[in-house]
C-alpha cells in the first residue's frame, strides 16, 4: 500500500470544490434577491424558492431576476 492515507482521494476534493461552489452560488442569489427592489412578499417567495431548490433554484433567480436600467450615458 503506497498511498498515503492522510492525503485525500481526487474525487473528494473534486465533490469539496463543487460543494463550495454551490454553496457560493447559494448566498450571492440570496445577497442578490435581497438587495432586489421587488416587493417583500416576492423576495420572500424567491428566497424559499433558492433555499428549497439549492441548485436550481439560484440559477432560475439570476435568469429571471428584473434587470436594471441603465441609466447611464448611451
Amino acid at each position: 500500500m503506497s498511498e498515503n492515507p492522510l492525503l485525500p482521494a481526487a474525487y473528494d476534493v473534486i465533490w469539496s470544490g463543487v460543494v463550495l461552489l454551490l454553496v457560493v452560488l447559494l448566498i450571492w442569489a440570496m445577497v442578490s434577491i435581497a438587495r432586489s427592489g421587488l416587493d417583500a412578499r416576492v423576495r420572500l417567495v424567491w428566497a424559499i424558492i433558492v433555499l428549497l431548490l439549492p441548485v436550481v433554484g439560484p440559477i432560475c433567480w439570476f435568469v429571471a431576476r428584473p434587470q436594471k436600467e441603465n441609466g447611464g450615458l448611451s
